[in-house]
């Protein structure tokens, strides 16, 4: 099997990191069963003489209709037929089956749908209080769809920089533009570039921007902006995603660890995960790595995939998937996929596979 291409990753060769695994939405109700036909009525019994005329059968109850509404909405089952009027006078019909309810599902609108206006500058910035109280100024850029439209609830889709990256790169249009480049493969989609800060000298990546998440800062940040984005906009609050290389696929593992019950879905790409304190919520996941990746170590990614694996209780074994070099664990909990896309011999780089199938990827929820 041939090599993929890669888009090369221009710049900071200072972080070389070696990381350990760690650390540690709502569906549509289903549309409720059609009520059975009542049984056709005992025929009492005919005088002495001839014997009475036999009764008539029950029809048959009719379908209970399917449940209208969210995708998961199942069709009510069928109505029971009407049991035999027994000998004498005729039976009675059975009652149709009544319609199944409506299912619920679909979107889940934010507090800012149907908003008569809405922020259109960016960058934007807003107050984040860390875990030990203190308070700054953090920054983003955002880019709504073509056309948006504030009754429609929208997925939203956070890009977060790698280390000594800018949020502007991001959100432009040169390497790692366009939002890693998954925004014209998913254009009907908010997508979010957070500004990371300038990291102490104790921390990886140490004088460069990136997500050391200090005193739960970038945490902080990432619940803030969900906050704000839901708000001001029309979001799908089941639909958030995250994604990001290098450092920002470590803040990617990061938000699959302290916030899977908040987003839906994570893409990353040649990351780890720091360790800490997870939550127990599933979260899919669509991953990959380099195995020559002298960065940030493939064992590393490995441990971190597997930590999402065992979370969604995903068997141990696998079967392909698009693009290959791609695969997709088998037995996950419904609707929590993890899918691990190892590059041989390609080392921190960003495949040029990726930004296609993350959007393949995160279309699917």
């Amino acid at each position: 099997m041939g090599m993929p291409n890669v888009r090369r990753w221009p710049g900071w060769a200072a972080l070389a990191i070696v990381f350990t695994a760690g650390c540690s939405s709502g569906n549509s109700s289903s549309g409720s069963a059609g009520n059975g036909g009542g049984a056709g009525t005992t025929g009492s019994a005919g005088t002495t003489g001839a014997a009475g005329r036999g009764g008539s059968t029950g029809s048959a109850g009719t379908n209970g209709a399917a449940g209208r509404g969210g995708g998961n909405g199942t069709a009510g089952t069928t109505g029971a037929g009407g049991t035999n009027g027994s000998a004498g006078r005729g039976g009675t019909t059975g009652s149709a089956g009544t319609t199944g309810a409506a299912g619920t599902g679909g979107a889940t609108p934010s507090s800012g749908c149907n908003a008569a206006s809405w922020p259109t500058a960016s960058p934007q910035s807003i107050d984040v209080t860390d875990t030990r109280g203190n308070t700054m100024s953090r920054q983003f850029y955002f880019t709504l769809p073509a056309s948006y439209d504030p009754s429609h609830a929208y997925p939203v889709v956070f890009a977060w920089h790698y280390a000594g990256g800018q949020a502007s790169q991001i959100a432009g249009t040169g390497f790692s533009g366009n939002y890693y480049g998954i925004r014209p493969n998913f254009p009907n989609a908010i997508y979010v570039a957070p500004q990371g800060l300038t990291g102490p000298a104790t921390d990886a990546g140490a004088g460069q921007t990136g997500w050391p998440n200090t005193n739960g800062q970038d945490i902080a940040f990432a619940r803030a902006m969900v906050t704000w984005f839901e708000g001001n906009f029309c979001v799908d609050q089941a639909r958030l995603m995250s994604t990001g290389f290098s450092y920002g696929a470590i803040m990617s593992h990061t938000i699959a660890c302290q916030m899977s019950d908040v987003f839906r879905a994570v893409g990353v790409m040649s990351g780890a995960s720091f360790g800490g304190s997870c939550n127990t919520h599933e979260i899919a996941a669509w991953i990959t790595h380099g195995d020559a990746d002298p960065m940030v170590s493939f064992s590393s990614g490995e441990s971190a995939r597997d930590r999402i694996v065992t979370l969604n209780h995903c068997g141990s074994t696998t079967h392909a998937v698009d693009p290959s070099p791609c695969v997709q664990y088998d037995g996950c909990d419904t609707g929590y996929p993890v899918v691990w896309c190892p590059v041989a011999g390609e080392g921190h780089n960003i495949p040029s596979f990726a930004a296609s199938a993350l959007a393949t990827f995160f279309q699917q929820f």
